[in-house]
């Protein structure tokens, strides 16, 4: 699957360059840097009493677009890894990602997600001279691990993991869709600052990311 990804994300890029006499006619190439609170269902499944949740993270995000017209962009962006975790006590027990788990001893679950990437459009209206609104819609790219830091035994689908570290009892990486909103002012001819919201899903579980970034045109 990355290198799939990789041919696609270069083949915008090679679209973009491709196309950068045309930039003064149809909008140009921008590229964006900025940070997103994550906030993932991953562990959540978890909660009872006793068990404490830290469902959000913080990640680094960059971008690039090549604007199609007035309105239409195409994008290929990077979120930096985030992580989710459950503190227990010990002695539970129950499903996670849709497997039997029980616990002897307390342990941290983490939900780790790598660095992602997305593929996607942007559709832009102006409301004013420096202020547009847009939307957004396109596939992003994960990896997920699963992880667990205790001082005794995991058993998870029928393994025991026995560790006074850290040992990894999950794995697994896809491509689900997204789609956002979020708004961009103008703080010079050249930089904006961008702040979108992105519904997306990660193994089945719902992610929210809520970003802030700036903008610059090349």
């Amino acid at each position: 699957m990355k290198k799939q990804l990789n041919t696609a994300i270069a083949a915008l890029f090679l679209a973009t360059a491709s196309m950068t006499a045309m930039a003064t006619e149809v909008g140009g190439t921008y590229v964006t840097a900025g940070v997103m609170n994550v906030t993932y269902d991953g562990v959540n499944e978890l909660a009872t009493a006793g068990v404490t949740i830290d469902d959000s993270d913080r990640a680094p995000t960059f971008g690039i677009g090549y604007q199609v017209d007035e309105n239409l962009s195409l994008e290929a962006g990077v979120i930096g890894e985030a992580d989710v975790s459950a503190t227990l006590s010990g002695g539970e027990s129950g499903t996670l990602y849709g497997r039997s788990y029980s616990l002897v001893g307390a342990a941290t679950i983490k939900a780790t997600t790598d660095t992602s990437y997305t593929l996607g459009v942007r559709y832009l209206e102006p409301v004013s001279e420096k202020l547009d609104l847009y939307g957004k819609a396109g596939v992003l790219f994960w990896d997920l691990t699963g992880s667990v830091g205790l001082n005794g035994t995991l058993t998870y689908a029928g393994t025991a993991y026995t560790v006074n570290t850290t040992a990894d009892f999950y794995q697994n990486d896809g491509r689900d869709l997204y789609y956002g909103i979020g708004g961009s002012y103008e703080l010079t001819k050249e930089a904006s600052i961008n702040v979108d919201y992105l519904n997306m899903e990660i193994d089945g579980d719902d992610v929210d990311g809520l970003s802030v970034a700036i903008e610059f045109d090349i």
